[in-house]
């Protein structure tokens, strides 16, 4: 199937959502700053994932409407425009993490606690459900 912006979003939020899953898990590990140092590259390497995939997720939910006029609509507009903020706080928030010289369950448990990445995550689930009757052969 060629790619198309429904496709992107799907494989962004496919993106996202295997990252989130990981902090998640690895929030539950209890592994502190003497702990942490072999983790470190796989974990960043999630959340390097996860802040490229909020980026690339809002960006082809953007493109959706241009090309599906049943979302070329105020409301999706207004929908998206939205939810542009908590894109650049939840990324923000991801580089922060990244800047890190260790990544600690605490820190992953912590973020995952931030309303706005579970505001952010449900925002994703509903566009792409939302979408889903798109393009399906």
């Amino acid at each position: 199937m060629p790619e198309t912006p429904v496709t992107d979003l799907r494989d962004a939020i496919e993106q996202v959502e295997i990252a989130y899953e990981f902090l998640i898990s690895f929030a539950g590990e209890g592994i502190d700053r003497e702990t942490v140092q072999s983790g470190t590259g796989q974990t960043k390497e999630y959340v390097a994932d996860f802040e490229a995939g909020l980026a690339d997720g809002y960006e082809a939910a953007l493109a959706v409407a241009d090309h599906h006029d049943e979302f070329d609509t105020p409301t999706y507009r207004s929908f998206l425009d939205d939810m542009e903020p908590e894109i650049e706080e939840a990324r923000t928030v991801l580089q922060l993490l990244s800047e890190q010289d260790a990544v600690t369950s605490r820190m992953a448990d912590n973020l995952n606690g931030m309303a706005v990445f579970q505001s952010v995550m449900m925002k994703f689930f509903f566009l792409d459900e939302l979408t889903d009757h798109l393009e399906r052969e």
